[in-house]
């Protein structure tokens, strides 16, 4: 996001991180907190954090001559910041949003989930300009938080990818023998591994040979089979981690991921990239991304491993639907699922917003 400003939008200076007096220690003391209780506290985002970034930040602004505020995820730091200058803020959700997606905003005081609605809310008033990756996102900031419709925009984000694959690599792909299926996540539970390896299961009994990559995760105890590789946690600041990343990429034909609660998903885009079209679940900001028959297709979140191997034999043995799925994820990440894209249109705000 912060190369796409600079090769798009003009010179960017960063603010911050910030930090709150004695953060460390009130950080440990909430988590204990957390233990004696299992009530979660948050020291950096109370009312009184928000009223200190505030300040922090209007220091910084004195005396420059800054034309935009872009402020990512970062509800707390503007809620309460009294400027001038045109904000635009982005974030993947809304708090409302994300307190039924992640665990880490559950066992929150009624006192703390009011607080957080009225960080957003704040924000989304303070902001020129609101920008989310998706309509479910964007959907939440005008019906649950009053949000002005023209102010609300939907920019999708692009695939982290320091260089992309080139078009000839990945498009044109072909299954002369084993099903190659990429199951790319960090969480087995929440992304919904065990219906991916349920899948397999499914299509092997269907006489489809297939063979199941879990990248990213070991899987829990149980979930073993001859055709099923596991490639752990893979980094792609390291050179041989990328490497071996994007090699999986290129040897798969095509991305499952039944995730269960997603507010955009990265790892779509970055499918995408790699022509691989994405089998995965409606839920969430995952719509925006995947068109059913254009790039992949999405079943309800109930949906079993049966189901998604149906969906998926229909696809794999008709060669003229995997090659159109292969070319149309492609594409739609040439068109849109890419940081250069998502860059032209913020520049367009940003001119927008500060009327030229």
């Amino acid at each position: 996001m912060a190369s796409a400003l600079e090769r798009h939008v003009g010179v960017v200076d960063y603010i911050g991180p910030l930090s709150i007096p004695g953060q460390k220690i009130k950080e440990k003391l909430s988590m204990l907190i957390q233990k004696i209780s299992s009530i979660r506290t948050y020291p950096t985002r109370t009312r009184k954090a928000a009223t200190f970034f505030s300040r922090e930040i209007g220091k910084k602004l004195v005396g420059s001559k800054y034309d935009i505020i872009f402020a990512p995820a970062a509800s707390i730091e503007i809620a309460y910041l009294e400027t001038e200058v045109p904000i635009i803020y982005v974030s993947d959700a809304t708090f409302s949003l994300m307190l039924d997606v992640y665990p880490i905003f559950s066992s929150l005081t009624k006192e703390a989930v009011d607080q957080e609605n009225a960080f957003e809310k704040l924000a989304i008033d303070r902001a020129a300009f609101i920008i989310y990756p998706s309509n479910w996102a964007a959907r939440s900031a005008v019906d649950d938080y009053g949000a002005d419709k023209e102010k609300v925009k939907v920019i999708p984000f692009g695939a982290n990818l320091d260089t992309e694959p080139a078009a000839e690599m990945v498009s044109g792909k072909t299954i002369d023998g084993s099903v190659k299926i990429l199951f790319l996540a960090k969480d087995w539970e929440r992304k919904g591994g065990g219906i991916a390896f349920e899948t397999l299961i499914e299509l092997l009994k269907m006489g489809i040979d297939a063979e199941l990559t879990i990248c990213g995760i070991t899987p829990p105890s149980g979930f073993e089979h001859p055709n099923m590789n596991v490639i752990p946690y893979l980094d792609k600041n390291v050179k041989a981690d990328r490497k071996r990343f994007e090699k999986t990429l290129i040897d798969s034909h095509l991305l499952l991921l039944p995730t269960r609660t997603e507010c955009y998903g990265i790892v779509f885009c970055e499918a995408n990239a790699y022509g691989l079209p994405v089998f995965a679940t409606k839920v969430g900001g995952v719509p925006t991304i995947v068109n059913d028959g254009e790039n992949g297709y999405l079943l309800p979140t109930d949906a079993t491993g049966k189901e998604f191997a149906g969906i998926i034999a229909k696809t794999v043995l008709n060669k003229n639907k995997y090659t159109a799925l292969n070319h149309g994820a492609r594409d739609r990440y040439e068109r849109v699922l890419n940081w250069d894209s998502w860059g032209n249109e913020v520049l367009k705000l940003a001119k927008e917003a500060i009327g030229i």
